[in-house]
C-alpha cells in the first residue's frame, strides 16, 4: 500500500492532521492520563508505511522500563523500537488495533480507578 492510499483509506474513518512532509497524525480524541491525547503517526518510510507513536506514550508514562516496553509491545503484536510504539500498517484495522493497545497502556500505567 502506497502512503497516498493509507492517507485515503485512514482519512475516511479519522480526522488527519498534517505533521510533516512523511508524517499525518490521527486524531483518536483519546487520551493517555486524562490530559495528553493519543499519538498515532502514519509515516511514510518510502518502502513501506508504518504506525508510530514517536515515542509520546513512553514520555508520558517515563517510569516504565524499556524492557517492560518492549515485553508489553511484543505480546500485542507491535515492536518498541528506538523508544516508539511501532506497527507496519496494511489497513485499517491496524489502527483500531493501535488505539486498542495504547487504551490497554492507559489502564495498566493510569488507572481511572485512581484518578
Amino acid at each position: 500500500m502506497t502512503y497516498e492510499e493509507a492517507i485515503e483509506l485512514v482519512g475516511a474513518e479519522f480526522e488527519l492532521r498534517h505533521h510533516t512532509s512523511v508524517t499525518k497524525a490521527i486524531r483518536t480524541g483519546r487520551t493517555l492520563d486524562g490530559c495528553n491525547g493519543f499519538t498515532i503517526i502514519l509515516y511514510n518510510k518510502g518502502d513501506k508505511v508504518i504506525l508510530t507513536d514517536i515515542g509520546n506514550t513512553k514520555d508520558v508514562f517515563d517510569e516504565v522500563p524499556k524492557e517492560e516496553w518492549e515485553e508489553l509491545c511484543k505480546t500485542h503484536g507491535f515492536e518498541f523500537l528506538n523508544w516508539s510504539i511501532v506497527r507496519d500498517f496494511t489497513g485499517l484495522q491496524d489502527v483500531y488495533d493501535y488505539i486498542d493497545f495504547l487504551d490497554v497502556v492507559a489502564d495498566k500505567y493510569c488507572p481511572l480507578d485512581e484518578m
